[in-house]
């Protein structure tokens, strides 16, 4: 049986033996030299828990199939043949993608989110997902004579009233924005939210940020393009 020395992700253990009792092909990894290698997944067991871990990683040569081996009966390490790049993680877990175009600190935190709720953590996907509305809602808050009141300001659930009240952004969204409420109702306070109220989140944020960065965005674009267009004519 093929072996290999890594640190236990279930139980801690530094550099310890796992026993690999089998790989799978599950995919294509980019490679600037060999265009796409094949990746894989390396079954593993640690003899300090006996417990699985499933590892990444592509073979050595990056023309070699490594499917029909038959790992059980090897008597050689899993380096001598594979690149290990690390532990399979929730983070591979399938997630939403977030709208194209967003702000950085907007789009991480979406991302956050997204990975909170595929792993069941619904009171810090709600917060995440609060935090994009919080970052994109405040750059509608005008100064001056107009600027709302500090209460207003503070709170997401009375700035986003405040916000559809005078009309900063769109209508259409605000019956969608119900699953949002004031401070004391969220996740991140009360810790209350399940599975059906953290999706309802999510599903306003994307579409709240779709509206506000994607379109606009798309339609830059194409204006762009219909310029371009024009002027090669």
């Amino acid at each position: 049986m093929a072996t290999y020395v890594d640190n236990c992700p279930r139980c801690s253990t530094q550099s310890i033996t796992f026993d690999v009792y089998g790989l799978n092909h599950c995919g294509f990894h980019d490679s600037p030299i060999h265009n796409k290698i094949r990746q894989y997944e390396f079954y593993c067991v640690c003899r300090q828990c006996n417990k699985t871990t499933i590892f990444i990683g592509t073979a050595k040569d990056p023309r070699a199939d490594l499917t029909g081996l038959n790992i059980e009966m090897a008597k050689y390490t899993l380096i001598a043949i594979a690149h290990i790049s690390r532990p399979l993680s929730p983070a591979d877990l399938s997630t939403t993608e977030p709208p194209d175009y967003l702000p950085p600190e907007i789009k991480e935190a979406y991302e956050e989110g997204a990975k909170c709720l595929a792993i069941g953590c619904y009171n810090a996907a709600g917060t995440m997902f609060r935090l994009c509305l919080d970052y994109a809602t405040k750059q509608f808050l005008p100064d001056g004579e107009d600027r709302p009141v500090s209460k207003i300001r503070r709170s997401l659930g009375l700035r986003m009233d405040w916000l559809f009240e005078n009309r900063h952004i769109p209508l259409e969204l605000r019956d969608l924005a119900e699953c949002v409420k004031d401070d004391g109702n969220d996740g991140a306070h009360t810790g209350t939210l399940d599975k059906l109220a953290a999706e309802d989140i999510e599903e306003f944020t994307y579409l709240f940020l779709e509206r506000l960065y994607t379109e606009p965005a798309r339609l830059a674009e194409a204006k762009e393009r219909r310029a371009k267009r024009r002027q090669e004519t």
